[in-house]
């Protein structure tokens, strides 16, 4: 199998590109079997042949077992307790124990994805180093202080959280975003071509009443959603210039 270095991984869209020979080899996480790559960091892989050229499968990286790098989502956390579990393709049959102190930020929404370090301890692995990814990262200390629940149990996010407006079907909040500034003839289904620049949405709605003004959307995975925040807060719609923020907000840090 061929060997090569990573040039360059966003862990948050989750693909790169690995030097081989002078040339480089598109990767996806996908073909990285739970390991998170990193810039500089050896890899053997395979290499296939696609539309778009060719891209590395079964991807193995080359490093000792403490500097490994992992994907994972954050399955369950009980925050009273301070731990919680993520699961990991690298650790088939098994969960990884977490800490809340070994989280940057202390943030801990369940299904949020994340890259982490791990330490094997008596009982299984345990993650390290935890930094969450995507979404989760975006809303990461926003709206720091400003939390609770509100209807349907949501992390209190405007719109919804506050009493404005509906919010559509129960979903799952961090593949929500909140928007605002939007004109009053604004129309879902205009608003839902906007917004699907970001990725497919599966929920649009346009408050009325107290929540005039504003509306949410719904993707179907938290990456869209970060793309909407990073790219669509700012961006011009039928004339006015729209505000999009993640739907949840942070719970406040313990003193």
């Amino acid at each position: 199998m061929p060997t090569g270095v990573v040039t360059s991984y966003n862990p948050h869209k989750g693909w790169g590109f690995i030097e081989c020979n002078g040339q480089d080899v598109f990767v996806n996480k996908r073909e990285c079997g739970g390991f998170c790559l990193a810039k500089g960091m050896q890899v053997e892989f395979g290499l296939a042949q696609g539309e778009k050229g060719s891209h590395a499968t079964g991807v193995r990286v080359l490093v000792a077992p403490e500097e490994a790098l992992y994907h994972g989502e954050i399955k369950s956390f009980n925050m009273n307790k301070g731990y919680g579990f993520v699961g990991c393709e690298a650790f088939p049959g098994q969960d990884v124990f977490v800490l809340k102190s070994a989280i940057y930020g202390g943030f801990v929404p369940q299904g949020a994805l994340c890259k982490f370090k791990v330490t094997m301890e008596e009982k299984g692995p345990a993650a390290t180093d935890v930094q969450l990814l995507g979404a989760a990262d975006a809303m990461k200390g926003y709206g720091k202080g400003m939390w609770g629940f509100g209807k349907g149990d949501m992390w209190g996010g405007k719109g919804f959280g506050k009493g404005k407006g509906k919010g559509g079907p129960r979903v799952d909040p961090s593949l929500k975003v909140w928007i605002g500034g939007l004109p009053e003839e604004a129309k879902w289904k205009e608003l839902q071509e906007h917004m699907e620049k970001a990725g497919k949405t599966k929920w649009c709605e346009v408050f009325e009443g107290k929540g005039k003004g504003t509306g949410t959307v719904a993707y179907t995975s938290t990456e869209d959603v970060a793309t909407a925040i990073s790219t669509l807060n700012g961006s011009i719609f039928a004339g006015a210039s729209i505000q999009v923020d993640p739907w949840v907000k942070a719970p406040r840090e313990e003193a």
